[in-house]
C-alpha cells in the first residue's frame, strides 16, 4: 500500500508538469490529476482489509447510501467537467488543421471544385426562372448570373464567418451572447463588448489575454483562466473575422463589463470608431469619416471605411478636454458625442463607437 502511495504521489506532479509544458488549458491538467487519484483509491481499495459482514436492514441501507454516494460523485463530475463528443471534436480538429496542411494546388482544386459547384447551382436556378416565367412573365432578373456571382475565392460576409470561428473554437464555453454560452463565470457577457473595444483590441486581446481583463473579473484574470493558445490555432484571417463580428455586437440592454486596459498607455488621447452602413444595413467600404472636436485649438482627424465599413480615427484630446464635444460625420450623416472620461482613470481606454447610416 505504502509503494502505491508513493507511486500515485511522484505521478501527479510529473502529470501536471507534462501538461503544463505541453500547454493543455487548467481543466484538462485537472481531470488528469483526478484520473490519477481515482486509479490510485481503486488500488488501495483492492489491498483493504475485508469489511465484517453485514445483513438485514444495515446492508439495504449500505447498499443505498453506497449508490447515492456514487451518484452524487458522477453527477458533480458531470456538470463540472466538460463534456465531449470525440466525433464533434475531431470535425473541429479537421476544420482546423486540414486547410493549414493544403498544398497550393490542393488549395486551388478545392476551389475549382466550390466554383463549379456555384455554376452548377446558378444553371438549375436559371432553368427555373425560365420554367416559371413561361406562366407569368416575370421583371428583370435579380439572381445575379454565374459571371457576376461571388467565386469561392471572392469575398464573403466577414460577419458570419466571425461567428462561425467563434463557434469553431468554443468561445462560448466562457462568454455569453444573446443568452446563449456558458452559465458559470469564467468570462465576460459580450453583447455590447463593441461599444468598448475596437477590432485591435479584439485582437490584441484574443492573442494576448494580459492585454486587458474585464470590470469584476479581475480574479479569473490573474488565474489566467483565458487560453494562451489561439496564436497558435488562429490564422490572422480568422481572429480577423472573429474581432469584426465581436466588435459588432452594440446591444445596450444588455450589461457588459467594460474593459480595463493593462498594457496600453491610455492617458493620452481618444479614439472614435465605428461602421457605415446603407439603410439595408450593407456595410459602405471607401467613405470618408470625419470627427472634428468642437474645442477651438483642437483638430480634426478623418479615416476611410475599409471592406467591411469599418474606420476608427485618433483624436489629440488630453485629461483638460474631458467634456469636448465631438461631431463625427460621413457625407449627409452626421453625430455629435461627448468625449467622457476620467482623467484619473488610467487603465479605462478612452474611446467611443459611432455607426452611421447613409
Amino acid at each position: 500500500m505504502l509503494l502505491k502511495l508513493v507511486v500515485g504521489a511522484g505521478l501527479i506532479p510529473i502529470v501536471w508538469f507534462l501538461t503544463s509544458a505541453m500547454h493543455f488549458p487548467r481543466v484538462f491538467q485537472i481531470m488528469f490529476v483526478l484520473y490519477i487519484v481515482l486509479g490510485l483509491v481503486v488500488f488501495l481499495l483492492l489491498d483493504a482489509p475485508p469489511v465484517r459482514t453485514i445483513g438485514g436492514w444495515k446492508a439495504a441501507a449500505a447498499l443505498v447510501v453506497f449508490y447515492v454516494v456514487l451518484s452524487t460523485a458522477y453527477v458533480l463530475g458531470a456538470s463540472i467537467l466538460p463534456q465531449y463528443d470525440p466525433n464533434v471534436e475531431k470535425e473541429k480538429i479537421d476544420k482546423i488543421v486540414k486547410p493549414r496542411m493544403e498544398t497550393p494546388e490542393q488549395r486551388q482544386a478545392r476551389l475549382e471544385a466550390l466554383l463549379k459547384k456555384t455554376e452548377e447551382l446558378q444553371a438549375k436556378t436559371d432553368t427555373l426562372l425560365t420554367a416559371l416565367n413561361r406562366f407569368s412573365p416575370a421583371p428583370a432578373a435579380t439572381v445575379p448570373s454565374a459571371a457576376s456571382a461571388p467565386t469561392a475565392s471572392g469575398s464573403v460576409n466577414v460577419i458570419a464567418r466571425g461567428m462561425e470561428v467563434y463557434d469553431l473554437h468554443e468561445c462560448y464555453n466562457c462568454h455569453k451572447i444573446g443568452g446563449k454560452g456558458s452559465v458559470k463565470k469564467r468570462g465576460p457577457v459580450l453583447d455590447n463588448i463593441g461599444s468598448y473595444l475596437t477590432p485591435d483590441d479584439i485582437k490584441k486581446k484574443v492573442f494576448d489575454p494580459g492585454y486587458l481583463y474585464a470590470e469584476g473579473f479581475e480574479k479569473e484574470h490573474k488565474k489566467k483562466q483565458m487560453p494562451d493558445k489561439y496564436k497558435e490555432l488562429m490564422t490572422d484571417e480568422e481572429v480577423s473575422a472573429l474581432a469584426a463580428y465581436l466588435a459588432s455586437l452594440k446591444n445596450p440592454a444588455v450589461e457588459t463589463p467594460k474593459p480595463v486596459f493593462v498594457k496600453s498607455n491610455v492617458s493620452h488621447g481618444f479614439i472614435v470608431y465605428g461602421y457605415v452602413k446603407d439603410k439595408s444595413g450593407k456595410p459602405l467600404p471607401g467613405v470618408t469619416v470625419l470627427a472634428k472636436p468642437l474645442k477651438p485649438g483642437r483638430e480634426a482627424h478623418e479615416a476611410t471605411t475599409n471592406a467591411e465599413g469599418y474606420y476608427e480615427i485618433f483624436l489629440h484630446i488630453h485629461n483638460e478636454d474631458v467634456g469636448t464635444k465631438i461631431e463625427v460625420s460621413a457625407k449627409d450623416a452626421k453625430k455629435e458625442i461627448t468625449a467622457n472620461y476620467n482623467p484619473e482613470d488610467k487603465v479605462t481606454k478612452r474611446q467611443t463607437a459611432v455607426d452611421l447610416v447613409l
